[in-house]
């Protein structure tokens, strides 16, 4: 043993403690630093067999561990070695690297063993990780090669995992299929040249849940140098709720725009269906005038209750678009309507007081009366009947509007066709637009666009077809959800 004692100065001035062990596992040689390590008093674990220092659990395995180092030894360097754990004289077991390599003592291999006690730094990845599993946001750490290391609790909950499951798996089982590709390039170059930076400012980015579902994250991720090496911790955070609300905002903002063109649509559907009758009643009480200044009280008389009828006719107009302005896009109570009497007034209404040479035609195919939104057919039929009137062709002897009407298994059929001036073909893809004008004749360009609101909040459609001089004709289908054939 000549050799051993050249060893004795070098273990009592390192400052780690140090241990000497034969291939047969006899401690050889151990310095004050382990002794005070593992509770022995000094020389007490010479010629002891090395498994006294090793847990209950593996001691029975070490033997067979220990030969098959000597049978390969291979140096170990302190900080790239496994933690470990040893156990002292009074029974407590601390966490603890190995550094090992061999050396030869009197022609004899020996491993020479450095025991560095970790407890403090064990201690300190212990609160470390209690912190970072009280974060509220998902933190997640990943090695130099993309293996997740640690996962916090909110991780966990987040992505539906549990911890045995991430741990050692690489960081791409998080990232969506049409990045996974892409993604260990992207991770190898933050790591060639890492520094702190967020993620997803300018564009979305999204991370992999258990079941396949991505979710909407912003990610921050911070280098960090550990024993282990070079990791990334990533603080991820779940924008799920506020891209919802963001949804939810914007969702509202189209709702709140609807209600505001709805609002406009009203306040011209106002003005725009009761200019017609008001002209009308006007021009009638001008002839009132006229007679009254003539004598001639039976003919005021006539007038005035033509004037009357139309202004009560008005009266429920108003209160019927008020109505429908109230109610939107829901549903107005159905009721029994008799379609020629309804288009006969709407005419009165609107020629009362005019000197046109337009005729009206009522053709139906079916039973007058049918259960429908009254106050909303009302706003259809006297817009088309409207314009019809208003462009009548003044070069023809004769214009004649014809209103026809038919059912058809769960649906009405409703024509309104003119031998007026006609729609210029490039016009007619824009007529049901808001404020769409065909010529000086146009109104503010609101009638047709408020009967294909309605025509469509009924679940219907219309469409028109026109040869310049010679017809044209609104073509409605509604469907028969809300109204039933009278009985």
């Amino acid at each position: 043993m000549h050799e051993l004692y050249q060893y004795e100065f070098a273990f009592e001035v390192s400052p780690v403690p140090m241990l000497l062990v034969s291939a047969s596992g006899e401690i050889l040689l151990t310095n004050s630093l382990l002794d005070d390590l593992f509770e022995y008093d000094a020389g007490e674990l010479i010629d002891k067999k090395v498994e006294i220092l090793v847990p209950e659990s593996i001691r029975k395995h070490h033997p067979d561990m220990r030969g098959g180092y000597f049978g390969k030894p291979v140096k170990r360097n302190m900080g790239q070695g496994r933690d470990l754990h040893g156990i002292t004289r009074t029974g407590k077991v601390i966490p603890l690297e190995l550094g090992l390599d061999t050396t030869i003592v009197d022609g004899k291999p020996c491993a020479l063993v450095v025991a560095l006690d970790i407890s403090q730094r064990k201690l300190h990845e212990e609160h470390m990780n209690l912190a970072m599993d009280a974060a509220a946001s998902a933190m997640i750490m990943v090695n130099s090669k993309g293996c997740i290391v640690f996962v916090n609790k909110a991780a966990l909950s987040l992505f539906g995992y549990e911890e045995e499951e991430l741990l050692g798996s690489p960081i791409e089982c998080l990232v969506p299929d049409e990045i996974k590709h892409a993604h260990p390039d992207f991770r190898g170059g933050f790591m060639s040249a890492s520094k702190p930076r967020p993620m997803a400012k300018e564009r979305a980015l999204y991370a992999l849940h258990r079941t396949g579902r991505k979710i909407p994250v912003e990610i921050a991720l911070t280098p960090v140098d550990t024993h282990d090496g070079k990791m990334v911790v990533s603080t991820v955070i779940d924008l799920s709720e506020r891209v919802e609300a963001e949804n939810a905002m914007a969702r509202k903002h189209q709702e709140m725009s609807a209600l505001n063109e709805e609002l406009m649509q009203f306040a011209y559907s106002a003005s725009h269906d009761l200019k017609a009758p008001l002209s009308t009643i006007i021009g009638l009480l001008e002839l009132c005038l006229e007679d009254l200044e003539e004598g001639e009280l039976d003919s005021v008389s006539e007038v005035l209750h033509r004037t009357l009828r139309i202004g009560m006719r008005s009266a429920d107009k108003v209160e019927g678009v008020l109505e429908i302005a109230r109610v939107a896009r829901s549903p107005i109570a159905a009721e029994l309507i008799d379609m020629a009497s309804m288009i006969n007034d709407i005419w009165v209404d609107l020629t009362g007081s005019l000197d046109t040479s337009a005729s009206l035609v009522i053709t139906a195919d079916h039973d007058q009366s049918v259960f429908l939104e009254k106050n909303t057919l009302h706003v259809i039929l006297e817009n088309l009947l409207s314009n019809a009137v208003r462009y009548v062709d003044r070069d023809k002897e004769r214009n004649i509007i014809e209103v026809r009407s038919r059912t058809e298994d769960d649906a009405i059929f409703i024509d309104v066709i003119d031998n007026g001036i006609g729609i210029p073909e490039e016009s007619q893809s824009r007529v049901f637009d808001l404020f769409s004008r065909i010529d000086e004749r146009s109104d503010h360009g609101l009638g047709l666009t408020l009967v294909k609101k309605h025509v469509d909040r009924l679940g219907g459609n219309i469409s028109v077809t026109s040869t310049v001089g010679v017809q044209t004709e609104f073509s409605i289908f509604l469907p028969l959800q809300a109204m039933r054939k009278a009985s």
